[in-house]
């Protein structure tokens, strides 16, 4: 059987970071399907250099647009001359007149939740909710990465063709390993300071609640004053104003903005860090939460959506919306040490559940069942 995985988001983030291991796995597994991998040019280099040649493997240069015209016309043309016995769209931006068997994966619901965070017109907001809603009702399986997302997914305005499969993310096994003191000094020089830190780790768009966790941080200074805050990623245009918020709250020599963080010093980032804290409004699964977890750092979380399905008891929980509740997690984490000792052994015993190969194990299930039922 051939099976064709959409992965025009390889270099992402955390879309990214799902496909590229879900594919690694999948190619170790016992079986005799083949996999059409759905690349844009511009990834083919860093795919060659996380998978050397496999029989089993092949590539297929797609148009990478994502959102756009492009995926609706050209990429839906791309893939009439995919060869192919089931397609897996690791997104749900699957081409409205595409009509070959397929499954997807959703990985939240945050554009319904959150419909309204980021400067998009009516007709924007709409042709999302359209493509969405086509993808999970024509799809022969869906996939969702939290039972959290599962149960969002059951209480949108959308058809569904099949009650929901989850199938939980992994987490990479290299976090767990002591970063390298080379790796250490090179992070240190990219944050350009030596003091303790928060860490937070995500894009900056207004479910994150960055906004909150400032303010939070200004409240914890008043008793901490050699913290920092380094806050990971990038500006996002219509979304919170990162370091001009920093500013008005007098507290932008704390905060560390160094972009994004090469993936070869993601290890250090997280085990140097006093906790990650995370206080995010919507979470489809939580990753970041896993990874600081894993690295033996103390996580700081939301007790909403994801966070707690995902962390169990390997978190402290603290409500997202309240900037009070945030500060007084900060401080107990730090101040207290048999709270953040028990926080980082049940968080790491928590992380080693979450494995990448079970990942793809389950997922290949999915193809095995669907496959199966057109015969």
């Amino acid at each position: 059987m051939r099976i064709a995985i959409d992965a025009r988001a390889y270099s992402w983030t955390g879309i990214g970071r799902y496909i590229r291991h879900l594919i690694a796995e999948l190619i170790q597994l016992p079986t005799d399907h083949q996999f059409v991998v759905l690349l844009s040019r511009e990834d083919e280099a860093a795919f060659r250099r996380d998978n050397p040649l496999h029989p089993r493997l092949a590539l297929h240069h797609v148009q990478s647009s994502y959102y756009s015209w492009r995926e609706q016309t050209l990429f839906w043309a791309e893939l009439l001359r995919v060869s192919a016995d089931l397609f897996h769209f690791t997104h749900f931006n699957v081409p409205l007149l595409f009509a070959k068997p397929y499954v997807v994966t959703i990985h939240d619901t945050t554009r319904f939740i959150f419909s309204g965070q980021k400067s998009a017109s009516l007709f924007q907001q709409a042709a999302y909710e359209i493509v969405f809603g086509h993808a999970v009702r024509q799809a022969r399986a869906v996939m969702c990465v939290s039972r959290s997302t599962a149960d969002e997914l059951s209480r949108l305005p959308v058809s569904i063709s099949t009650p929901p499969t989850v199938i939980y993310e992994g987490v990479d096994s290299s976090f767990s390993l002591p970063a390298p003191d080379s790796a250490i000094a090179d992070l240190r020089r990219l944050l350009k300071t030596d003091q303790p830190y928060f860490l937070f780790v995500g894009v900056w768009m207004n479910h994150k609640n960055i906004e909150r966790l400032l303010h939070a941080f200004r409240s914890v200074r008043n008793t901490h004053p050699d913290m920092k805050l380094v806050i990971t990623g990038a500006p996002h245009k219509g979304y919170v104003d990162v370091p001009a918020l920093a500013r008005r709250l007098g507290i932008e020599e704390s905060v560390c903005l160094p972009g994004f963080v090469p993936a070869e010093l993601l290890p250090a980032l997280y085990q140097e860090a006093a906790a990650l804290v995370f206080p995010s409004l919507y979470e489809g699964f939580g990753l970041p939460a896993l990874e600081a977890a894993l690295s033996h750092t103390p996580v700081v979380a939301s007790n909403t959506t994801s966070l707690p399905e995902i962390m169990s008891t390997g978190a402290l929980y603290v409500n997202p919306e309240d900037v009070e509740s945030i500060a007084r997690g900060m401080r107990e984490i730090l101040e207290n040490s048999s709270l953040r000792e028990q926080c980082v052994t049940d968080g790491f015993a928590r992380a080693r559940q979450f494995r990448w190969e079970k990942t793809a194990q389950q997922t290949l299930r999915v193809y095995d069942t669907v496959t199966a039922s057109d015969k």
